[in-house]
Formats: C-alpha cells, sequence, structure tokens
C-alpha cells in the first residue's frame, strides 16, 4: 500500500511539471531577434540582441515572454505578428515592444537621438519625452559630456555641468571654436559660424597648439560647425596617396600621411613617392600582400593586415572584394558568409553590402545595415575597441 501511494504521488509531480514546461515558451538559447524598443522613465531605450559577424549585444529589459493561444513562431516583423500578442520571434519583446515592429501594425516608426548631431538639435527625435541630453542614449556622447559647438560657447551657460562656462570653459578654446579667444569672448554673427569653423579647420595650422591639426583634431571632428570635417575620404588607397591631394584635411598630403604607409600601398616607399603606373596597382598591391612579409611593421603580415584588407585594390584577401562578398560562400572559413561577415560589412570599399561605417550613415537615424542598431547604437559607428564615427565621440 505504501509503494502504492508513492507510485502515484510521483506520477502526479510528473504530470504536473510536463503541463508546467507545455505553458511556458523556451527562450533558453538566447538567439535571435533584433531587440526590443522599450523606454522607462529614464529615458533608457533597450538595445535588444542581435548578432551580425562577431558583434553581440544582448537587450537589459526585463519585459516577459508570454503566449496567447497558439502563437506562430518565425520573424516578428508584419502587420499580423506585430499584433498578435506573441512573441513570434523569441526574443523577450512582444509586438509594439519589438524593435522589428516600428511601423508595422499600430506601432509607431520610432527616430532615433543616438549621434552628435541629434543630441544637441533641441529635438525630442525619438518621441519618447526626452530631448537631447536627457535621454540616456546621448549622455555619454560628447554632444552632452563637452561644450563643444560655438552655439553652446557663446549661450551663457554651464552646458556640461563642469562648473565652467563659455570661454571659461577649456572646451571652448580649441580649434574650430570662433566665439572664444583663449578666455576672452567674441562676438559672432550665428550665420557665420560654419564658415569661420571650416576655415579654422583646414588651415593647416594647430589653432588650439595640442599638435593636432585641422580633422586630424578631435575639436573640429565633433563640431556640428565643422562641416568640412564630415564625410572626408581617409588618405589609405593608392590613388588618393598619390594624387597631391591632401584628402582628408590633416595637413599631411600622400606618402607625409601615415595612411599612405600601410601594407598594400605601393605608391609610397615610406615617405618617398613611388611611380607607379595605376594600370599595375592590383599586381603590385596582390604581391606585397602575399609576400610574407610585415611590410609596415605593424606585427601584421598579408592579408591579416588591416591594410591589405580593406584595400579596394587587393583582390587575393578572402572576403573582401565585391565578388567574394556576394557568393553565398565563407571564403574566409569564420562561419560567417557575405554581409554577415564583418570582413566584407566593415569594409568601406565594398559595395554589395549596406553599411554603417561613414559620418553621414552614422548620423542619419537609419539602420543601414540592417542589423536593427542605429547610428552610435551600432557597433559599426561605435565600437567598444578602434576609432569611432566623429558622429559617436
Amino acid at each position: 500500500m505504501k509503494s502504492t501511494l508513492i507510485s502515484l504521488l510521483a506520477l502526479s509531480s510528473a504530470a504536473f511539471l510536463l503541463s508546467t514546461a507545455a505553458c511556458r515558451e523556451d527562450d533558453s538559447d538566447g538567439s535571435g531577434g533584433s531587440g526590443g524598443d522599450t523606454t522607462s522613465s529614464t529615458g533608457t531605450k533597450g538595445t535588444g540582441s542581435t548578432t551580425t559577424g562577431t558583434q553581440s549585444t544582448t537587450s537589459t529589459s526585463s519585459s516577459p515572454t508570454t503566449t496567447t493561444g497558439m502563437c506562430a513562431m518565425g520573424e516578428e516583423n508584419t502587420d499580423a505578428a506585430c499584433s498578435d500578442g506573441c512573441d513570434n520571434d523569441g526574443n523577450n519583446f512582444i509586438d509594439c515592444d519589438d524593435f522589428d515592429c516600428e511601423g508595422h501594425a499600430d506601432c509607431p516608426a520610432m527616430g532615433v537621438e543616438a549621434n552628435n548631431i541629434d543630441c544637441q538639435d533641441g529635438i525630442d527625435n525619438n518621441d519618447n519625452g526626452f530631448t537631447d541630453c536627457e535621454d540616456l542614449d546621448c549622455q555619454d556622447l560628447s554632444a552632452c559630456t563637452r561644450e563643444q559647438s560655438n552655439a553652446k560657447c557663446s549661450d551663457g551657460m554651464d552646458n556640461d555641468n563642469d562648473g565652467d562656462s563659455d570661454c571659461q570653459d577649456s572646451d571652448c578654446r580649441t580649434e574650430g571654436i570662433v566665439v572664444c579667444n583663449g578666455m576672452t569672448p567674441v562676438n559672432v554673427d550665428p550665420a557665420d559660424y560654419v564658415m569661420l569653423t571650416n576655415d579654422e579647420c583646414s588651415n593647416g595650422v594647430s589653432d588650439d597648439s595640442n599638435m593636432f591639426i585641422d580633422c586630424n583634431d578631435n575639436a573640429c571632428l565633433v563640431n556640428p560647425d565643422a562641416t568640412i570635417c564630415q564625410g572626408i575620404e581617409k588618405e589609405q588607397t593608392n590613388a588618393a596617396c598619390s594624387d597631391g591631394m591632401d584628402n582628408d584635411i590633416d595637413s599631411l598630403t600622400d606618402c607625409a600621411d601615415p595612411g599612405c604607409r600601410r601594407e598594400g600601398i605601393v605608391v609610397c616607399n615610406g615617405m618617398t613617392p613611388v611611380n607607379v603606373d595605376p594600370g599595375m596597382y592590383t599586381t603590385l598591391a596582390n604581391a606585397q600582400c602575399m609576400d610574407g612579409d610585415d611590410n609596415d611593421t605593424n606585427t601584421f603580415t598579408d592579408c591579416d593586415d588591416f591594410g591589405c584588407e580593406i584595400n579596394p585594390d587587393v583582390t587575393i584577401c578572402p572576403e573582401a572584394n565585391d565578388i567574394q562578398c556576394s557568393d553565398m560562400m565563407d571564403n574566409d572559413a569564420n562561419t560567417f558568409v557575405d554581409c554577415d561577415d564583418f570582413s566584407c560589412a566593415n569594409n568601406p570599399y565594398i559595395t554589395t553590402c549596406d553599411h554603417e561605417l561613414s559620418f553621414a550613415e552614422c548620423s542619419d537615424g537609419i539602420d543601414n545595415d540592417n542589423n536593427g542598431h542605429v547610428d552610435c547604437d551600432d557597433f559599426s559607428c561605435n565600437p567598444q575597441n578602434g576609432p569611432k564615427s566623429p558622429a559617436c565621440l
């Protein structure tokens, strides 16, 4: 009798556990989805969870997963899926709380406030009730941590809360700030801000004596009035390194620019120009990127060197040209194919992939590379390590 009772209790417990498991929507693998879009009283927006190439970010929102009837699992980016009360893609965000539902069903298409341009325009770009530096997506950007524009340096306010306002603030005594001469205010018509700032950020002089000149000075890069420094081309190709121009406005031309002394740049031998027929660029660049030598002494050799990998003249490196970035093959055997591979996605010379790399792409409020992250919320614009877009400094 005792053993029979124990057996009945065990069967009852097992049935209860099976019933409970059946009512749960499993999301234990943590994969998929582009994240949710939740706005709290602090202005925080969840960044969601997405994986592209080796990039991975995880949402910190705690929205629960629920099931209403029988849910069709799959992508959550249609009017039907965004109004069924289900977490269709298993990312813990339901219907309008999921980024992918923006603009579908009754879910509003949210704007973005996550770059130095939008974070100082006086507009609540993402309609979350928080404007510019009130929005948490702005608070780590220089637009909110520095007094970096002529407007802020002449408004009589301590915009960055460091105890100093306008020309008393060291941020206002940097290259491109034309409303201050040292600590002395200068009366400048706001209509002239852009013209005068562009002049100062392209005059070939370190106006703030910090050894960085023009668009190589972060003060010019983050200044919204220095439009001349927005969208400049880096000097890092054989064509740009032999055209006699200072393409990136850093006062250094061709072989004098460090970007022209990389592996795969055959028109320069150190700082000495080399006369090369443009028809030979690819042949000679390929030869240099497969010779087994660390030609630029940066400890990286051939296709392991970023200089070879992003050089448009080099065709021998895997996942580094339009053909291999669109052939549906994993050419470098890293488990990522074509535009899902950072070698393709982060190479500005690849035309077969959508990019979020340039100043314009990192400040336009658009998810240009379709990975669920926009502007400075995207690692392509705002990497944890490595150079950031000026829009995200």
